[in-house]
C-alpha cells in the first residue's frame, strides 16, 4: 500500500480546537449575530442528538461549538517527522493567540508544500484541513496550497487521510472510525489517555493548561505515525 520511504516523506499533523467564546454571554456581547446563528445550530443539535435534551444550552455550546470553524478556535497544531534515522521529532503552536498560531502553522505548510511532501492526518479531510483553511480566512490569512484543493483532482490531493485508508472505500465505515479505535485494533496505546477531545474547551477557557492541549496533540500525532508504520509492515 505505502513505501516505508514515502511515509518518511509525509508531514503528520492534528488540530485541537475550542469554542470561539468562553460561554454564551460572551458570545452574544461581543458577537450578537453569531449568537443568533449559533442558536440554529443548537436547535439542529437537539433535533439530531436526542441525548443533548437534557443538557444545558452553556453545556451543548462548550460540547459542540468546537467541532466547527465557525463557532471555533484554533488552540493547537502539532506536527510530526520522521527524521533520516527514523527518529521522530515534533513542533507544536498552542496558545490563545489563533492568529499567531496559524501564521506560523501556514509557514509550516508552505515550507512542506516547497519540498513536495505530503500531509497526513486521522479524519484530516473530515476535520482538521477544512478547519484550518477556513480559520485561516477568517483570520485574513491566504491559506497554503497543499489546503486548498476545491479545484484538484482526487489524486491531485496532496494528503493521506488514514480514515480515508482503513474506510477500504467504504463511506459509511470511515465515518465511525476514531482514532482510539483504530489505534486499539491495531495494538497502538491510546493517545487518550491524559484527555479526549470533549476535555479540550474546559482545558482551554477554564484551566489554561495550554501545555497539557499540546501534550494531547502530539500523541495524536505520535499515533498516526505508527498506524502508517503498521500499513507499511502489518505482519
Amino acid at each position: 500500500m505505502f513505501k516505508k520511504e514515502d511515509i518518511y516523506k509525509y508531514l503528520y499533523f492534528d488540530v485541537e480546537t475550542a469554542a470561539l467564546y468562553k460561554d454564551l454571554e460572551t458570545l452574544h456581547d461581543a458577537n450578537p449575530r453569531l449568537w443568533q446563528l449559533w442558536k440554529k445550530r443548537e436547535a439542529y443539535y437537539l433535533g439530531a442528538y436526542p441525548s443533548l435534551s437534557s443538557e444545558d444550552p452553556e453545556t451543548i455550546y462548550k460540547q459542540k461549538a468546537g467541532l466547527e470553524p465557525e463557532f471555533s478556535r484554533v488552540v493547537c497544531v502539532s506536527f510530526g517527522s520522521f527524521t533520516d534515522t527514523g527518529e521522530v521529532r515534533f513542533a507544536s503552536f498552542y496558545g490563545d493567540d489563533e492568529h499567531d498560531i496559524l501564521t506560523k502553522t501556514a509557514k509550516v505548510l508552505n515550507n512542506a508544500a516547497s519540498k513536495n511532501w505530503k500531509l497526513c492526518g486521522h479524519n484530516i479531510k473530515g476535520f482538521d484541513v477544512p478547519c484550518l483553511g477556513k480559520r485561516m480566512i477568517y483570520n485574513e490569512i491566504n491559506p497554503p496550497a497543499n489546503i486548498r484543493i476545491w479545484d484538484k483532482k482526487p489524486w491531485e490531493i496532496p494528503y493521506v487521510d488514514t480514515s480515508d485508508v482503513f474506510a477500504f472505500g467504504s463511506w459509511t465505515h470511515q465515518k465511525y472510525l476514531s482514532l482510539d479505535l483504530l489505534s486499539c485494533s491495531l495494538g497502538i496505546e491510546s493517545p487518550k489517555g491524559i484527555m479526549d477531545g470533549s476535555k479540550v474547551n474546559d482545558s482551554f477557557w477554564i484551566d489554561k493548561d495550554y501545555e497539557n492541549i499540546k501534550t494531547y496533540c502530539e500523541l495524536d500525532v505520535s499515533t498516526v505515525m505508527e498506524v502508517m508504520l503498521k500499513v507499511c509492515f502489518p505482519s
